[in-house]
């Protein structure tokens, strides 16, 4: 099943997780007399999650952080560099990414997909997957000169588990190269295609190089998967359809406006 991502104009995009304030917006910090609004924080702390995922600021460095802005805007308004002609056609720029999302937003919020529709394309793509789990062990090399030693080896009757133990640099060298059962998308794609090329009991007769090094891969086993559930799925399904909806709604809006685009002269 194939899903195409939600068109996103910038990173600010976010329709289902964007803050809500109270009209009670409290002052964080005040620069020179300038109010910086909680809301103003909560925005910054929204935009650097996203920038940085796997790390949270804590608030005292945001706020830091905007404080240290706002002196250097209050420099640039006393240069009148927001005067300069970059600077106003950035700002349109802005103006004209932040109104398109904050219109998206409203339009997906008031075209929400329901459950049944959700369900129901799961349902009707879920037949077309193919589930397949594969076991396998493999010896990770830093080099195909030792590589190839390793498969000559192989060849002469050496165990793989003990090849495994004495030669692989990988994490799984120490259980013999095992790595359990899998998905072939796990794997990096050099991987999984050697690997689905082998039949069980069988090994790489040639090295195969990855981002990782030099693998001899070694295939244990077959066996049927267990589909991804509705729930597992769902976000893919939702981005996928709302991707739809949004394309119908911009083609309704070109075709009800009047659009003139000015070809550059050669």
């Amino acid at each position: 099943m194939k899903f195409k991502s939600l068109f996103i104009v910038s990173t600010l995009l976010i329709s289902a997780s964007q803050p809500t304030f109270a009209e009670n917006d409290p002052t964080v910090a005040t620069v020179n007399g300038q109010d910086i609004k909680n809301s103003m924080l909560q925005f910054y702390a929204l935009e650097r999650s996203q920038q940085n995922s796997d790390q949270a600021a804590p608030n005292d460095r945001l706020i830091k952080d905007l404080v240290d802005m706002s002196l250097l805007a209050e420099q640039a308004k006393s240069k009148k560099l927001d005067n300069q002609e970059d600077f106003k056609a950035r700002m349109s720029f802005i103006n004209l990414s932040m109104l398109s999302q904050v219109a998206m937003i409203d339009f997906l919020d008031n075209n929400e997909i329901p459950e049944e529709r959700l369900k129901k394309e799961y349902d009707q793509h879920i037949g077309d997957m193919a589930f397949k789990e594969y076991k396998a062990s493999h010896i990770l090399l830093n080099d195909e000169t030792v590589a190839k030693e390793v498969i000559s080896k192989l060849n002469k009757g050496t165990k793989f588990e003990d090849l495994a133990k004495e030669y692989s640099k990988g994490p799984t060298g120490s259980k013999g190269g095992d790595l359990g059962w899998f998905d072939l998308k796990r794997m990096v794609p050099e991987f999984s295609q050697a690997l689905a090329a082998l039949k069980d009991k069988a090994y790489t007769k040639e090295a195969v190089q990855t981002q990782f090094g030099w693998h001899v891969i070694l295939r244990t086993g077959e066996r049927d998967g267990t589909p991804p559930s509705f729930e597992e799925l769902k976000p893919r399904i939702s981005a996928s359809l709302e991707q739809e909806l949004i394309q119908s709604h911009l083609k309704a809006l070109r075709k009800g406006a009047t659009i003139n685009i000015t070809e550059e002269k050669k």
